[in-house]
């Protein structure tokens, strides 16, 4: 398991280079229990998850006429399991898209606690590769408010401005409280899975990307090719990968060794934003001075 996620590491990120193409994916319609879920929930939810990844400005969503088409599909298969085997998927279903994306709704609540509302998501979400059929993501996602990382709160108090802060605090207080209507709690709902799948995007879809240039004064400021044409955002954390050539036996492969973590402090424009390195690993200084070969990896 471990061999097949690395696998599809390195598949995705390398489709990151110089020129930030997208990703080109389809979503088949979602299932759930219709017993427990209303239509209308379930076509709102699908809507949210599909705006989620279109939101991080790193996917092209297939038109909506391939759907019909892939819900065709389905019907005749009339199995789950066809989405768990290694069956070829028909070209005509996603013609134009690299992955499917296969979203199912585990779970809807509502809960009413003195005259106040709070809603709560499950689904899981599957990546498959359309030449294969074969599963290479999956993943349980819910609507559960997850508090930034440490590291990233640190870097967002040094680097980001008061009013930056004072916004995100405010969000995050906004996202964590209960509702008078049950309508509302179930958009809030909605929003922190937003937030949750575009994690999920994140660690099954990084980006390799480009370091432009390495500040002439402060080693530990740099910038990178890569801006808000492909969702880079300020207080976003790096991952500082040293790169070499490994040969085994008769083949020569990459080698990735994560040396650094890096911030965004400013995304100056649509292809470049600075960075500023946070931690390190005690090689990292003397690769500098060698001028090794650097890649950043987007978390």
């Amino acid at each position: 398991m471990k061999t097949k996620t690395v696998f599809l590491f390195l598949m995705l990120s390398s489709l990151y280079t110089l020129g930030q193409s997208k990703i080109s994916v389809a979503f088949i319609p979602i299932t759930y229990d219709s017993n427990t879920i209303s239509g209308s929930d379930a076509v709102i939810i699908q809507e949210s998850i599909l705006n989620s990844f279109v939101e991080t400005k790193k996917f092209t969503v297939v038109d909506r006429e391939k759907l019909s088409e892939i819900e065709k599909e389905k019907k005749l298969q009339r199995s789950e399991a066809f989405m768990d085997s290694n069956d070829v998927i028909t070209d005509g279903i996603s013609k134009g898209a690299s992955y499917l994306i296969s979203p199912s709704i585990l779970g809807l609540r509502h809960t009413n606690t003195k005259k106040e509302w709070e809603s709560m998501l499950q689904v899981q979400i599957k990546v498959l590769s359309v030449s294969t059929g074969e599963i290479l993501a999956t993943a349980s996602v819910n609507s559960d408010f997850i508090k930034p990382e440490k590291i990233a709160l640190d870097a967002r108090s040094k680097y980001a401005s008061k009013k930056e802060i004072s916004e995100m605090t405010n969000r995050q207080n906004r996202l964590q409280k209960e509702q008078k209507h049950k309508e509302d709690a179930f958009i809030l709902a909605l929003e922190r899975l937003s937030d949750n799948v575009k994690v999920f995007t994140s660690k099954h879809f990084p980006l390799t990307i480009d370091i432009a240039n390495w500040d002439a004064k402060n080693k530990n400021i740099l910038t990178i090719a890569a801006g808000s044409n492909i969702g880079i955002i300020p207080g976003q954390l790096l991952d500082i990968m040293n790169i070499t050539e490994v040969t085994i036996g008769d083949k020569t492969v990459q080698r990735r060794q994560k040396v650094a973590t890096a911030c965004i402090t400013k995304v100056d424009d649509a292809y470049f934003a600075d960075a500023v390195i946070l931690n390190s690993e005690k090689s990292f200084k003397k690769l500098r001075e060698t001028n090794a070969s650097f890649k950043v990896i987007t978390r």
